[in-house]
């Protein structure tokens, strides 16, 4: 008897190597964000360390971006650990977090663009970066920190998970949730302080899981036994039995009468008002290799669509779970660059007409380079040392400082220089 429990653990077990075990050479999804804007799906994850933002484009999830943050004062590339997608004045930003920095972006069509980063001086390293209602936070061991639209903190709480940051959540900007031993806490922003504790059952405590708020503050989570709804009170008001696998997520998009929670197995639809489950999916093999359902979110695009990170890919699902796209985890190819980003050329101002040389290095070998200044774009390739030599024409631009920018196909690796544009 102890033999097959011990043979059942390993398999148990086994399943989670793949995303706790640092020497995996697959990139593993279990968390992330997307977001519906201007009719399009996108979604991103910074599981692989790098900013991944993918489109949904004709039933495939097709990578726009991957991007490491660029340490200029050390020549080198750091990680990032975290996004949020945000809607703001009818544009779409993604958040990243890096270290002691918070980074803004913006997507333009099928480009992310850089537009700004903070760095603290206190040496608070950020773990999380979300969006409580409207409120953009980070998140760290030192609490929750709130940032206006100038990416300036201007309220911070005393309120942590140092073992499992992720389980910290807030559908708006008044209570904050958080799953920590065996108990959902909820901590009111306004009187700065524990409001309720509710109790769940988790077998493995220090796991990913996240509760969901509504618009009516109805609470909403599920352990490894019960999907539960609680009122703001703290009192019971339904349930739903699931099959006593590890329950991770809840999502809604808060535009229907329906929410999701997944249990590594997959994925069940839930409608709030009856707690009873029209729908469910197992999710193991959608996406192409072994997956196990973890992170959801759910956006409003022509109805409810599932975004689920299913640890060895990522699917998008209708609201009636059936798959729109997946996109499998591949071996992680990891950027490695003879040496430091570099670019230069041999004349820093000229009027349209002139032709100038660049130069620069740092990129893959034998990579393709798209180089971009102003609207042209000029194609070159790296040598074997990831170098390149390019002459470029300056374009009919207004006259002032102008940048060139050049980006590598494979690594996705940028690097930029100013050029001033003369009459």
């Amino acid at each position: 008897m102890k033999k097959a429990v011990f043979l059942i653990l390993v398999v148990f077990l086994s399943v989670f190597a793949l995303i706790s075990n640092g020497q995996s050479q697959t990139k593993n999804y279990y968390s992330g964000d997307a977001v519906s804007f201007n009719g399009q799906v996108y979604v991103g994850s910074a599981n692989t360390n790098s900013l991944e933002v993918l489109k949904l484009e004709h039933g495939d999830l097709k990578l726009l971006a991957k991007i490491k943050p660029f340490n200029a004062r050390f020549n080198n590339y750091g990680k990032f650990y975290d996004l949020k997608f945000s809607v703001e004045s009818d544009k779409l930003f993604v958040y990243a977090i890096s270290d002691f920095s918070l980074y803004k972006y913006q997507i333009v069509g099928d480009e992310v663009q850089f537009l700004k980063s903070n760095k603290n001086t206190y040496w608070e390293w950020y773990t999380r970066v979300d969006k409580f209602g409207d409120n953009l936070v980070t998140i760290s061991d030192k609490g929750v920190k709130i940032w206006n639209a100038n990416m300036d903190v201007i309220i911070s709480y005393p309120f942590t998970n140092s073992e499992t940051p992720y389980n910290i959540s807030g559908n708006n900007s008044r209570f904050i949730l958080n799953i920590q031993d065996n108990k959902l806490t909820v901590f009111d922003a306004e009187s700065r302080s524990e409001a309720i504790s509710i109790p769940l059952n988790y077998k493995t405590e220090s796991d990913i899981h996240r509760a969901y708020q509504d618009a009516a503050n109805n609470i909403y989570a599920v352990d490894d036994y019960y999907m539960k709804k609680f009122d703001s009170q703290g009192h019971l008001l339904g349930s739903f039995k699931h099959q006593d696998y590890p329950g991770y997520d809840v999502a809604a998009s808060g535009l229907s009468d329906y929410l999701y929670f997944s249990n590594g197995l997959g994925v069940v639809k839930i409608n709030k008002n009856t707690m009873e489950s029209p729908a469910s999916v197992l999710t193991g093999d959608m996406g192409g290799a072994r997956g196990w359902a973890m992170n959801l979110k759910v956006i409003n695009a022509a109805g409810d669509k599932v975004v689920v990170f299913n640890n060895s890919n990522i699917l998008v699902l209708d609201d009636n779970l059936k798959k729109l796209a997946s996109y499998e985890a591949t071996e992680e190819k990891e950027i490695n660059p003879l040496e430091n980003l570099f670019l230069s050329s041999n004349h820093n101002f000229g009027a349209p007409t002139a032709v100038i040389t660049l130069t620069g290095g740092g990129y893959l070998p034998k990579e393709n380079l798209n180089i971009f200044f102003g609207d042209t774009k000029v194609t070159a390739k790296a040598d074997e040392r990831g170098r390149f030599t390019q002459d470029l024409t300056v374009p009919a631009l207004p006259a002032g400082k102008k940048d060139i920018k050049v980006d590598g196909e494979t690594s996705h690796l940028t690097y930029s220089l100013s050029f001033q544009v003369n009459k």
